[in-house]
């Protein structure tokens, strides 16, 4: 028997030569002439995450809303796998959305609300009852699939919501506050759930958040958005390590900041700050000598909140700046104004001017 020669594997296209799933260039808009998005910039990598994370009026659901092809922007421009999509309406740009409050049919059972896109795109039935019970067994619902959604829990409506948006295989699926109508309980499995199903399809996603853990837990990139500008778009690994900017640190609510005008010695300086993570400030052993690389200095209890995981204390820093220190539950208590000397290692400090 002649054998057949392998055929050499395939060569994985360049970096260079496969468009991201998603870029926006130049994003403008106004609205009521307020500038909401102000030229901005974001690409999203083929099976990427990337959390939108802002407060209330930043305008990260108005960047979204725009992708999606429910608001057009004054300028710049989006695109979809290399396809400018920016007149196309929001029918024609092949984006799955999740909102907030489900937005479920509720005449229909959990089943039909699954098969309803793909009917609607002209699928044929059998095709959409086999991507139905597909999605039915990824989100574990097979024994509610005749339920309507009013039947359901929150969590599992929401689950429902978000095989709906999967059903017609998106080119991008985006997510507004999906997760932050449920209760802590519900909320904190099914984002993780989220995540797991998101790696196993390789399913590309912008998501909207006002909270930090969600975002960081969630995305593969965080765009810090102030103003209608994203600030910084960087890994969670890189945010904790290097905000771009101060602004970015106090909204991270990670980091302590110390004036470097109210310190001494070599850590004086005339304007600016210096920034540590919050895990990053200890008290000081008395018995050790400080090391000649640490920053030390005297600080005042002036309250402690016990968490779940750990004891938050409030202190009073240097030139009456409030600072955080963690310390855990079974550590000595500590009377409200008491004096401590604490200490930060020089590796985790890091400068920023104003």
């Amino acid at each position: 028997m002649t054998s057949i020669p392998a055929s050499p594997p395939p060569q994985s296209p360049s970096p260079s030569a496969t468009p991201p799933q998603l870029s926006v260039q130049g994003a403008k808009l106004s609205l009521g002439g307020r500038p909401v998005l102000r030229d901005i910039d974001l690409t999203l990598a083929r099976g990427e995450v990337v959390a939108l994370l802002g407060a209330s009026g930043c305008g990260k659901t108005t960047l979204l809303r725009s992708i999606a092809g429910l608001q057009a922007l004054d300028a710049g421009r989006i695109a979809l796998s290399g396809q400018d999509v920016s007149v196309l309406p929001a029918r024609q740009r092949d984006i799955g959305m999740v909102f907030q409050h489900y937005a479920l049919f509720p005449n229909l059972s959990v089943r039909e609300n699954i098969r309803f896109g793909p009917l609607a795109r002209g699928e044929e039935p059998a095709k959409a009852d086999e991507r139905a019970d597909e999605l039915l067994a990824l989100i574990d619902l097979q024994a509610q699939a005749d339920r309507l959604p009013q039947a359901l829990s929150g969590g599992q409506r929401q689950r429902v919501a978000l095989a709906r948006a999967l059903a017609t295989r998106p080119t991008l699926l985006l997510m507004d506050e999906p997760f932050s109508a449920l209760d802590e309980h519900f909320r904190l499995p099914l984002r993780r759930q989220f995540r797991q199903l998101q790696r196993e399809l390789g399913q590309s996603c912008v998501i909207v958040t006002h909270d930090r853990e969600e975002a960081f837990e969630l995305a593969d990139r965080v765009a810090v958005m102030f103003d209608g500008v994203i600030a910084q778009c960087a890994s969670p690994r890189e945010l904790r390590r290097a905000p771009a900017n101060l602004r970015v640190a106090d909204f991270l609510g990670m980091f302590n900041r110390l004036d470097a005008t109210a310190l001494d010695g070599a850590w004086r300086r005339d304007t600016g700050h210096w920034i540590a993570p919050v895990e990053a400030l200890t008290v000081a052993d008395a018995i050790r000598p400080g090391a000649a690389d640490a920053l030390r200095f005297s600080g005042s209890l002036r309250a402690s909140y016990p968490g779940q995981q750990r004891v938050a204390w409030e202190l009073d820093g240097p030139g009456g700046q409030v600072l955080t220190l963690w310390r855990r539950h079974e550590e000595a208590e500590v009377a409200p104004g008491t004096v401590l000397t604490l200490e930060i290692a020089e590796p985790a400090l890091r400068w920023l001017a104003e």
